[in-house]
């Protein structure tokens, strides 16, 4: 009986231990000039005087990693869960016009890239405002660029975790993307896309008519502002002018942001640590192959597959070596 009543105990102590170690989610609405932007913030149940913003990717990505285009991962809601188990408050939200951050329909086809600038700013500026002490964004894929603009304009932050951002202009990016799609079976169509990419480059539109069926999702009208404004940015050149201490890292297995992009930010960079994961996908999860099809139906749609491991640690390690 008395070995019963110990066990009974043990169990009751340690599911209480288990649920003061769970973090406490809540939702939180963050006031700016267009309405509302949607976003969680989790902290550990003790609290916290440090802070990260998690910059979504690009396009209908939401605060949790995933998206309407088939894209199933929870990646930034298991990066969140790792980094407040390691003590450390996390903001995650949905950028604007995506998720539950909605803008008037019309307003969409009129978004540029300095549009989530702001609100990545406005997210700092809310969390100074809640009294955190040390603030860090971690910016994935376009996130990361969105970072190291953030950083360009002066705004005060402890440090920046750039997570599988592009090193180049978006315009190489895309055509380095193309190229490993279509080349060289679709030899003409790449040459469109180069064509278009040109243009858009200049700053010129180009009429829907005029761009092939087979690219017209990634060129349509409706997203060449944004890809114009993307586009007259250099990652290497914002990142020579960033002092923040910065963590760089990717993916060897990465099939849409190659390693080398990377490198030569970090190269850039005058403070900067450059880590490779090398079974890293651009999801921030492994798999052993690099082949872009067997990623797309086997890491890009599961949502079970872990974080990389070791991702969350370099990431608190980071941060702990900053005072």
């Amino acid at each position: 009986m008395i070995m019963r009543r110990f066990f009974v105990l043990m169990s009751m102590l340690m599911s209480s231990v288990m649920l003061f170690a769970q973090p406490v989610e809540r939702e939180v609405a963050v006031e700016c000039d267009w309405g509302k932007i949607s976003a969680t913030l989790a902290t550990p149940a003790d609290g916290s005087d440090t802070v990260i913003v998690i910059v979504a990717g690009s396009g209908p990505t939401d605060r949790n990693g995933n998206s309407q285009l088939n894209l199933n991962t929870y990646s930034y809601k298991l990066l969140s869960d790792g980094l407040v188990g390691e003590g450390y408050a996390v903001l995650r939200y949905d950028k604007r016009a995506i998720g539950r951050s909605p803008i008037a329909a019309e307003d969409v086809a009129n978004l540029v890239l300095d549009d989530f600038v702001d609100d990545a700013v406005t997210c700092v500026e809310y969390l100074r405002s809640e009294g955190y002490k040390r603030i860090f964004i971690a910016g994935h894929s376009e996130g990361g660029l969105i970072a190291l603009i953030v950083a360009s304009r002066g705004v005060r932050v402890d440090g920046l975790v750039l997570l599988a951002a592009p090193g180049y202009p978006m315009d190489t990016i895309l055509r380095t993307q193309l190229s490993a799609q279509l080349m060289p079976q679709y030899a003409g169509l790449m040459l469109q896309a180069d064509m278009a990419l040109r243009k858009l480059k200049a700053g010129q539109r180009i009429a829907n008519e005029d761009i092939a069926k087979e690219l017209l999702s990634l060129f349509h009208s409706s997203v060449q502002p944004f890809l114009i404004s993307s586009m007259q940015y250099d990652p290497q050149l914002l990142a020579s002018g960033v002092e923040y201490p910065m963590l760089v890292v990717c993916g060897g297995n990465d099939i849409q942001v190659s390693r080398d992009n990377g490198e030569v930010i970090a190269k850039s960079a005058p403070n900067a640590k450059f880590v490779v994961f090398e079974s890293m996908t651009h999801v921030l999860k492994d798999w052993a192959s690099s082949d872009r099809m067997e990623q797309v139906v086997s890491v890009y749609v599961n949502s079970q597959l872990p974080l990389t491991e070791g991702l969350v640690s370099e990431i608190s390690q980071f941060i702990k070596t900053i005072k």
